[in-house]
């Protein structure tokens, strides 16, 4: 079922470039989730695919408005720049799915048109792309979106599960296709890199 809507998902990210936005609701602090992965698993020699921990964190990241839903990837060697996709995926319930994805150096990114750093966000059929607020400080890959642009559906289940992360080398036109996506015909994904929990954070 991930799988598929992984792939149905990913149509839609060639097709779709509009925005939800649902109302804003109150915000109370929440405590961060952190899962590790080995160092050194990886099947790319490169440190900078390797995944060695994952976070996810409800914290201000604007100077003003709604707190952000904040994703974290620390990697064993700063990210690539080019050739490569970072991917941290939950389910929030069983009727949407949150993707954080980083496809830097991309043709469409380096011409403006679909940014590097980009929440898809997938609920009972409605789908949409957030712009991303995105920071490289060393190791660590940083993303967020502001909690109001989560789906209502998705807000009020307040709950991820299902936690995945993933790293691959990627084409460079858009960063999409690799060997981390299921191809939609049968072919599983295996990864650079992956790593996972059966822990679930709450974010509201």
């Amino acid at each position: 079922m991930r799988l598929m809507r992984r792939h149905f998902g990913l149509l839609g990210f060639v097709a779709l470039a509009g925005l939800l936005l649902g109302g804003a609701m109150p915000v109370r602090a929440v405590d961060a989730l952190s899962y590790d992965d080995p160092t050194g698993d990886a099947l790319d020699t490169r440190a900078s695919m390797d995944i060695v921990k994952v976070t996810y964190d409800v914290r201000q990241v604007n100077k003003s408005g709604p707190a952000s839903l904040v994703v974290e990837l620390t990697l064993a060697a700063p990210p690539e720049t080019q050739l490569a996709t970072y991917d941290i995926q939950a389910d929030a319930g069983d009727s949407c799915f949150v993707d954080a994805g980083f496809r830097p150096g991309t043709v469409v990114s380096q011409a403006g048109l679909i940014p590097a750093a980009q929440f898809y966000i997938g609920c009972n059929g409605d789908n949409a792309f957030v712009p991303a607020k995105s920071l490289i400080k060393g190791n660590v890959l940083t993303m967020s979106v502001a909690l109001d642009s989560l789906p209502k559906t998705a807000r009020e289940e307040g709950v991820l599960s299902g936690l995945y992360a993933f790293s691959m080398t990627s084409e460079p036109v858009i960063g999409l296709y690799g060997n981390g996506y299921t191809d939609g015909i049968g072919n599983l994904p295996t990864p650079t890199d992956s790593a996972t929990t059966d822990k679930t954070f709450k974010f509201a």
